[in-house]
């Protein structure tokens, strides 16, 4: 009697616990066409390449590449006024000798020295500068105790009609000085360090407003003046670039470069830019540029305006035309040019590129703080990052070699699928035959494979049964 039924299994219990062994003793899972798996598998490797941050350009400070353009090109410029005010109080004529100083940018718009700035910085109307010399004496008469500090302001409005803010003889103007600098300035030592200006030209506030300042220093790093047309709205990019006190120490006087956003809310009836934004009086002749540090406008004034725009600006179309009257072109030279060309390597993560450019500018130009700065970031990032091209390549590979795993994979899979059932049929018409219920097998098994003819014994504990050696008669 055949040993299969001497255990007590039929053939068919052997074939069920033998597709019970080849499932892994799990319950067989509903199986998924194979293309739509494989399209899956592939969609998610894909996915998943293209999120990760491979070959991205640096992570970018807040207005970094407009700031690391046009901060260069940003200058403090002071102009200093000396003279005596002269006024009536308490039906008395007083005369104290006074100095005023006024602060505000400006931007270097020709490698030459040629800066343009508010008019009102550097040429104020006459009301205006008395306004201020009034003010001044009245710190004044406040640190000496001859006046409330909370009455400064009556003080001015009291003595302003009868006040005269003269030179040290009545009827001169009073003397002014101009100086301008870079980088963080301490006004208390401005004069010292500075570089000497002279106004060369100024427009009327009725027109542009702007001034045109001369420093007396060569091989100036410059602005471009944009070519686009400003919006009459938005420009959600804009920044202005001014000198402002710097933040965190409110005992230090030193001034810096600040980058506040901007956003165009209309135009005036000159034809200049209403800006909304934090912005203040500090902020006249400050650079408003766009995303690349191009000139888009010149700050010109804070006016109070209730519920309104903070400031007006004259675009860079009038700004062209104001230095054209004044026989002035904008220019930017050579090392600025290159400057820009590995910024732009930069910002675009081809490191390599930027580390190059970078130090041959340092090299032709070692004062250049800025481009040494970025060379060094530029080698930073390469070493730790690489390049945004080669990564790019490295990128393509891994996607090409992921595609090609799955692939692969799902070659297997079908191969195994296919194969599997075929065993199990096999197995069954083998356990028939044992049992009368079908022709008896044929050979052997080959390579582990379980072919007609390979009958098996059942086992009390659900294991696999042992292989049993054909009869001799059976054919190879």
């Amino acid at each position: 009697m055949d040993r299969g039924i001497q255990h007590g299994a039929t053939g068919t219990d052997v074939a069920d616990r033998t597709a019970r062994h080849v499932a892994g003793g799990r319950a067989a899972r509903p199986r998924r066409p194979l293309s739509a798996s494989c399209a899956a598998t592939v969609v998610a490797v894909v996915t998943v390449l293209a999120a990760s941050p491979v070959g991205a350009a640096p992570g970018l400070a807040p207005h970094e590449r407009a700031t690391a353009v046009a901060s260069r090109t940003t200058v403090y410029l002071e102009a200093t006024y000396r003279g005596h005010l002269t006024y009536r109080q308490d039906n008395a004529l007083r005369r104290e000798a006074v100095v005023v100083r006024r602060r505000c940018s400006g931007i270097v718009v020709n490698p030459d020295g040629y800066v343009v700035t508010a008019a009102d910085c550097v040429r104020p109307a006459p009301t205006d500068l008395l306004v201020d010399a009034l003010h001044t004496l009245g710190r004044s008469l406040a640190g000496r105790n001859q006046l409330a500090a909370e009455r400064m302001d009556d003080f001015a409005s009291a003595v302003m009609p009868t006040a005269v803010f003269s030179g040290s003889r009545a009827g001169d103007p009073p003397s002014v000085t101009l100086h301008g600098q870079f980088g963080v300035v301490d006004p208390n030592h401005g004069s010292a360090s500075g570089t000497p200006a002279t106004v060369v030209s100024s427009g009327s506030p009725g027109e542009n407003a702007l001034a045109l300042v001369r420093l007396q220093r060569p091989n100036l790093p410059a602005i471009e003046l944009s070519p686009a047309t400003p919006p009459n709205r938005g420009g959600d990019d804009l920044v202005v670039l001014s000198y402002r006190p710097r933040p965190g120490n409110a005992a230090s006087t030193e001034y810096a470069v600040r980058a506040v956003p901007a956003a165009v809310t209309g135009r005036d009836g000159q034809d200049r830019l209403r800006l909304a934004g934090d912005l203040g009086i500090e902020d006249r002749g400050g650079a408003v540029v766009d995303a690349w540090g191009r000139l888009v406008a010149v700050l010109d004034a804070a006016p109070a305006v209730d519920g309104g725009p903070t400031a007006s600006a004259v675009h860079a179309a009038h700004v062209a035309e104001f230095l054209a009257s004044a026989g002035v072109t904008n220019r930017v030279s050579e090392v600025d040019l290159a400057y820009r060309e590995a910024l732009r390597d930069y910002f675009a993560g081809r490191f390599s590129a930027a580390w190059r450019r970078f130090d041959s500018i340092v090299r032709d130009a070692p004062s250049h703080s800025w481009a040494r700065t970025y060379r060094d970031r530029a080698w930073e990032r390469l070493t730790v990052d690489g390049d945004a091209v080669e990564n790019s390549g490295t990128w393509v590979r891994y996607l090409l070699s992921a595609v090609a795993g799955v692939l692969l994979v799902a070659l297997v899979e079908k191969v195994r699928r296919r194969r599997w059932p075929l065993r199990l049929t096999r197995l069954r018409a083998v356990t028939a035959g044992t049992t009368g219920e079908g022709p008896p097998g044929g050979g052997p098994a080959r390579n582990g494979e379980v072919v007609p003819g390979d009958n098996r014994t059942g086992s009390t504990d659900g294991d696999p049964p042992p292989v049993v050696a054909p009869p001799a008669s059976q054919p190879e």
